[in-house]
């Protein structure tokens, strides 16, 4: 596995796993899954079309290996449990604790649910937090029944084969034989940037994945289409994609989608026609079709982390409207809240006072104590516990944990002086050293003026001596002297932004993310596109409907 697949196998710990692929010598896909290590097994979760070529691709390098290959999937049902409340519906399964669940990207490990000894994989179709449960043959569907009625709880619905095959599409889930076969080079695709292991040994077409990674960007790429009207008619799969009459890629699948209420599809494109909201005017065969560039996938569902604070926000809204402590909402949201994110310091001193409000006060103490457990040095946490334990009567338990947390208090205050102490010095450190390199860099500049290392280098140390309006013009420079400075054009922006330029910053990352397309360079492309989304999202709605 380690020197026929894409990924390091070898590094992957009991219970882990990765998304993967397996290329031929030029780079060219011929399959992509995810592998799971269980000890000295390994699971492959993959599409049933690609087994018969996989599993023999497996058989015929086995040579010395005591190693068989078998497909077990054909016998055994498996149910996708996926959305933002997916862990929640879960863990309500499971006496109200998310502990026994996978927690990283493609883990897995054996749990009991509702009675019944099945394997829990992370994994996800939909672009949303998910798990991929597979029980014991003869088990699965009665098991499947039991989930669906315990989900009328969390009103959990089934999701019917044509509604999954939109949400796959929506989350950037192509299928082999349609959106990816074996001509494509796995750097012409997303699966890139987390299938790919650049650290690991040899293995077949890393030779060419590292001369794409090193020298430039892949001719073509597949990237996403948003297409106007719903009447608009796209060219037909496989077909070449022309704008005036030149040819500027080729289609792939296309599908409605619900979320956008719009065609999106998948295609194909060149390197001048594939950055991120460009505009194309398509040659359909009804017609000129107008298209947006995006990049895959379409949809990326919210973190826990992200879906947990606004369990935590509402939680506090609710408390704040229930004057007379009469409501049981606010308590429950920030138990799904921690549910979400295990170390959620907030979420947990928030559930304590509230429940003390309700006169739950044993319920209270055992949520300090988990905040406690969590981060020993918590001040609040003692305190709580201090106010808690004096309603109880409890005096002398009350006297300690007020006990700790003065001295935890105090201890806070002297690690913040030196703290502060040890930033000044760094502080001092870090401009001496930008100071010399801006030396450098002028001697670099006096024998080569459109050096963009030098000038690049030059905007960044200024920025470290906090002048960011001297940094400006260097920056400027670099990207006019070399367009397709990816780096320089996010240093750019970024200067801008913190400088309250907004619109100058989201100019600067518009003209750099075309950059970045052009040439490949996905992370900064990835970053640009983020801060610019952020820097022309509209306001968010105050509505907690709105978020959920």
């Amino acid at each position: 596995m380690q020197s026929q697949t894409t990924n390091d196998v070898l590094a992957l710990h009991s219970g882990g796993g990765c998304f993967n692929a397996m290329l031929d010598r030029k780079g060219r896909l011929q399959a992509f899954f995810s592998t799971h290590r269980f000890e000295d097994e390994y699971w492959i979760i993959i599409e049933r079309a690609q087994v018969p070529a996989f599993q023999q691709r497996l058989e015929t390098h086995l040579f010395l290996e005591e190693v068989s290959a078998d497909e077990v999937g054909a016998d055994t049902l498996q149910i996708l449990v996926e959305g933002p409340r997916a862990l929640i519906f879960l863990a309500g399964m499971l006496g109200g604790s998310a502990a026994t669940l996978p927690d990283e990207p493609h883990a897995f490990t054996a749990i009991r649910l509702l009675g019944d000894e099945v394997l829990a994989f992370r994994h996800s179709e939909s672009g949303e937090d998910g798990f991929l449960i597979v029980p014991a043959p003869g088990e699965a569907q009665a098991l499947y029944e039991a989930l669906l009625e315990r989900g009328g709880e969390y009103s959990v619905p089934e999701i019917e084969e044509p509604a999954l095959h939109a949400l796959r599409f929506e989350a950037g889930v192509g299928q082999f034989g349609r959106d990816v076969d074996e001509g494509v080079i796995i750097s012409e695709t997303p699966m890139v940037r987390d299938a790919v292991s650049y650290d690991k040994g040899c293995y077949q077409g890393q030779e060419v994945v590292q001369r794409l990674r090193t020298y430039g960007a892949p001719k073509q790429a597949l990237m996403g289409l948003v297409v106007e009207g719903e009447g608009a008619v796209l060219p037909a799969p496989g077909d070449a994609l022309t704008v005036q009459g030149e040819k500027i890629g080729r289609m792939r699948s296309s599908q409605w989608s619900p979320t956008f209420a719009a065609w999106l599809a998948y295609a194909y494109l060149d390197r001048n026609h594939r950055t991120p909201d460009q505009v194309l005017e398509v040659e359909g065969p009804k017609g000129t079709v107008c298209a947006r560039v995006a990049p895959l996938p379409f949809y990326t569902g919210r973190s826990r982390a992200e879906n947990a604070r606004i369990h935590y926000d509402e939680a506090l809204r609710q408390f704040e409207a229930d004057t007379h402590d009469e409501q049981d909402t606010a308590i429950e949201l920030l138990k799904e809240a921690i549910i979400l994110r295990p170390d959620f310091e907030d979420a947990y001193e928030a559930l304590g006072v509230i429940l003390h409000r309700h006169q739950r006060t044993d319920e209270a103490i055992q949520a300090m104590k988990q905040l406690e457990r969590i981060n020993p040095n918590s001040v609040m946490a003692h305190t709580n516990l201090s106010v808690f334990y004096v309603s109880k009567g409890l005096i002398q338990e009350a006297e300690a944990e007020k006990a700790k947390a003065e001295h935890l208090q105090l201890k806070q205050q002297l690690d913040a002086r030196e703290t502060q102490r040890m930033a000044a010095a760094q502080r001092a450190t870090i401009r001496r050293e930008a100071q010399e390199r801006i030396q450098m860099f002028r001697e670099v500049l006096e024998v080569d003026p459109e050096d963009p290392v030098a000038l690049l280098g030059l905007g960044r140390a200024h920025v470290q001596l906090e002048e960011p309006e001297q940094a400006l013009p260097y920056y400027e420079q670099a990207c006019h002297l070399h367009p397709d400075y990816s780096a320089a054009f996010l240093d750019w922006g970024k200067c801008l932004e913190f400088l309250g330029r907004v619109e100058e910053a989201a100019k600067v990352y518009a003209n750099g993310i075309a950059a970045a397309g052009r040439k490949g360079d996905l992370m900064p492309l990835r970053e640009m596109e983020r801060r610019r989304k952020a820097l022309t999202r509209p306001p968010a709605q105050s509505s907690p409907a709105a978020t959920e």
